[in-house]
């Protein structure tokens, strides 16, 4: 009899949309933020950026390696982008469907009150001016009339201000958007950048997370605060405060870790560059996981993208490709110039990458002495035991099967001859963003 098929349900910001993701015994985490990725057209260098995350209020985030299998079948999962970048426009130019996502998860989030840092007391007319510029946007994007988005003003003006003022701001969401109309004559991404260049003013630090956790002080357990916010301009990376204090202190910035560990007790053990290791105790193991999978993931993406700082939540697919010494999606620019930097061309070296705006596409940018410059082939995975090679047209078993098949001929036998590889480097950073 054939197992019933689990499934996970995740929800996401566009369109606030459930997905339901089909889920075996293997299925991780970071499994179904790739499927997602490819569902929402978010490429393979932004899908970096993004987390699953609990729907159960315990600010609970999935690490890569988890399997979902192992929780409850109950459970219910957001789709979000958890780890900031440090510039958005960068983004909107890497991948604008990744820069959308980022958009109604902060649009979401102003919505529904969910953003620390924004207050109703001090920015209840910047919180209108957003939902203006909401209306307006959605005006562009859908094509409808003025009167229409104004009629529906409750879906764009969040609810605290709605609460405290709702008979005070029709006729200034009327005026506004009215001028806006007369004066103005841009397309919907625009105004979506100015939307999130004043959320930003507003939260400079969105997306931040807080954790609660024990220290020992020479003997005396003590609860803090912890914040993480690796681009703070005074405190960057991870810095805390004690229960029922204001003052926040900095424990680190992000390449300033060395590594961490973890114990079965919810421990966590930091260690850095400079000062002792730090020693900190969560309430709970998921919690654990979910502080220590974010400061791997931003070391991953801020210092050594191909590092991870704890062996416990190591990235499966990271996994993979250390064993194939293949690099992640680098771009052929970065890998010619390694090339040329590293071995000077030489036929029969070669780095084997994947694509960055393909998903299971892979490229051979190997040195030849037909050309000066490295020749590129393409490979598609096809099925998880098929990979076409377009430089013969063949089909292998795995990449690691054509590699072998070309390092064992002769240079009369074949039009390529790999020799070298040359893997992701220690320090290799993740540079599109």
């Amino acid at each position: 009899m054939a197992e019933p098929v689990k499934h996970a349900r995740i929800r996401v910001c566009v369109d606030e949309e459930v997905v339901k993701i089909p889920l075996r015994n293997s299925t991780t985490a970071e499994d179904v933020c790739t499927q997602l990725a490819k569902k929402l057209c978010i490429g393979p260098v932004a899908r970096h950026l993004f987390a699953l995350k609990l729907l159960n209020g315990a600010k609970v985030w999935c690490s890569s390696s988890l399997k979902l299998s192992d929780i409850s079948p109950s459970s219910e999962y957001e789709y979000r982008l958890r780890f900031k970048v440090p510039n958005l426009s960068r983004l909107r130019k890497v991948d604008i469907k990744a820069f959308d996502y980022y958009f109604h998860q902060a649009r979401t989030d102003v919505m529904n009150n969910k953003i620390p840092d924004i207050s109703y007391e001090k920015y209840k007319w910047e919180l209108v001016g957003l939902g203006v510029a909401d209306m307006y946007r959605v005006m562009l994007e859908r094509d409808v009339d003025r009167d229409t988005v104004e009629a529906d003003y409750k879906k764009y003006i969040p609810k605290e201000v709605i609460k405290h003022h709702l008979f005070f701001i029709k006729k200034p969401i009327h005026d506004s958007l009215g001028k806006i109309k007369r004066e103005v004559r841009h397309d919907a991404w625009y105004v979506k950048g100015e939307y999130l260049k004043q959320f930003e003013d507003m939260a400079p630090n969105y997306p931040s997370e807080e954790f609660r956790a024990l220290t020992d002080e020479a003997g005396i357990l003590r609860t803090i605060l912890l914040k993480v916010t690796p681009f703070n301009e005074e405190q960057p990376g991870v810095s805390y405060r004690y229960d029922n204090k204001k003052e926040w202190f900095h424990l680190c910035s992000i390449d300033n870790l060395c590594y961490i560990s973890v114990r079965n007790d919810g421990t966590v053990e930091i260690s850095r560059k400079n000062g002792i290791p730090s020693y900190l105790k969560f309430s709970s193991i998921p919690l654990m996981f979910s502080f220590v999978s974010l400061l791997d993931g931003y070391y991953r993406l801020m210092v050594k993208w191909t590092f991870n700082l704890c062996k416990d939540v190591a990235t499966p697919s990271l996994l993979k490709l250390h064993a194939l010494k293949c690099h992640g999606p680098v771009g052929g620019e970065f890998s010619y110039a390694k090339l040329e930097e590293k071995r000077s061309n030489t036929p029969g070296c070669f780095i084997l990458r994947e694509s960055e705006t393909r998903y299971n596409t892979y490229y051979l940018d190997v040195c030849t002495n037909a050309s000066a410059k490295p020749t590129t082939y393409r490979i598609d995975k096809v099925t998880d035991d098929e990979y076409l090679f377009h430089g013969d047209n063949k089909t292998y078993k795995s990449l690691g099967q054509l590699v072998s098949t070309y390092r064992s001929l002769q240079d009369e036998q074949a039009f390529i001859i790999l020799k070298e590889c040359l893997p992701p480097s220690e320090y290799g950073e993740f540079h599109q963003l």
